[in-house]
């Protein structure tokens, strides 16, 4: 009798446990932390692709003035002193104070020119995001696709910081696999190697100008 009273008891908990809801674990304080971070950087990458679109398709502006606008969005948006010093390496430490200086003055005008260059092809474009994923404690990248109707969608990854201040900013702009960052300071680098500093300085007033 025992035993069949055991069985029934045994039989009713594995029907209840087999009905009974499935309840959703809540995330941890470190995942909740971590979708946040995530999505403040999806955001923040769409909104710098909004705006940067903006400036760059406003028909009430000539092209100029579209892209100091572009210009000014791209100086908001991107961490500009962490890139700069990023592409100088080595050399910057070598520098003087007057040649910071005019590295200090130009960079700006310099960078944001080539990532308009780079941003021709997607301005317009719809933007969907793909992937986002952290990088160290203070850096996401957020992988962007812009469709094309005649050719294959370009790829963009967008690597966002989160700074001390709270703010967070682009270090870097991948289009289509290609880093402006990467590039230029190797670019630089060699440019030093063969000429030197001046001469580097000289190049980057020109091109941000012309």
């Amino acid at each position: 009798m025992f035993m069949s009273r055991v069985r029934v008891f045994a039989a009713l908990v594995a029907a209840a446990s087999a009905t009974a809801p499935v309840l959703a674990q809540e995330e941890t304080p470190a995942e909740k932390a971590e979708t946040s971070r995530l999505d403040s950087a999806i955001a923040f990458a769409k909104a710098l692709t909004a705006d940067a679109t903006a400036a760059l398709t406003n028909d009430t502006a000539d092209e100029a003035t579209q892209l100091e606008d572009f210009r000014v969005v791209l100086a908001e948006g991107l961490a500009l002193d962490t890139i700069g010093k990023f592409m100088l390496g080595e050399a910057r430490k070598s520098m003087s104070d007057e040649q910071t200086a005019r590295y200090n003055a130009i960079f700006p005008q310099y960078i944001t020119k080539l990532y308009a260059e780079q941003f021709d092809e997607i301005v317009g474009k719809p933007l969907e995001v793909v992937d986002a994923k952290e990088i160290g404690k203070r850096d996401v990248i957020v992988r962007t696709q812009f469709d094309r109707k005649d050719d294959a969608p370009i790829m963009v990854d967008w690597r966002v910081r989160e700074l001390r201040s709270g703010e967070r900013k682009a270090i870097d702009i991948i289009v289509s696999g290609v880093s402006i960052m990467l590039v230029k300071r190797e670019e630089f680098s060699s440019f030093i190697a063969t000429n030197n500093v001046d001469a580097l300085l000289d190049r980057l007033e020109n091109e941000a100008t012309v």
